[in-house]
């Protein structure tokens, strides 16, 4: 007795995936998530600097609204480290473009910098105004 064999041959109307089908979409898919955590980890690290600089703004301003109630105002230069992180330094000197004897006040300017280091790198956060002092 003899038996057949049908074997299935693909045919016109066959639905399926071929293996190199499935091969461009593991492709495109790899291609896609790597890009996805790229955008992910540069988004985290811009937050993380974004909060760092924040932190700076704050204790700058802070410098600056206690430089403002020194009365009376003369050239100083101080300096201090906060969180031992981020060093700061308020300079207060004569501004250079003011007229001598130009009235009952005599201008300054007032620098505060605040900055901290991050990995290799060393940030930078700045304010400079000017209050009117005794001559």
């Amino acid at each position: 007795m003899k038996r057949s064999r049908k074997y299935k041959t693909c045919q016109a109307g066959q639905e399926g995936f071929s293996l190199l089908e499935v091969l461009v979409a593991f492709a495109i898919l790899s291609i896609s998530l790597g890009i996805l955590y790229q955008v992910f980890s540069t988004s985290l690290r811009n937050r993380a600097l974004s909060a760092q600089y924040s932190r700076a703004m704050i204790i700058a301003e802070s410098q600056l609204a206690a430089s403002m109630e020194a009365y009376p105002l003369t050239e100083t230069s101080r300096q201090g480290v906060v969180e031992d992180r981020y060093h700061w330094r308020v300079n207060v000197f004569p501004y250079q473009e003011a007229e001598e004897g130009s009235g009952p006040f005599e201008p300054y300017q007032v620098d505060v910098a605040v900055s901290w280091r991050e990995g290799k790198s060393e940030r930078t956060y700045q304010l400079h105004t000017l209050r009117l002092g005794e001559p």
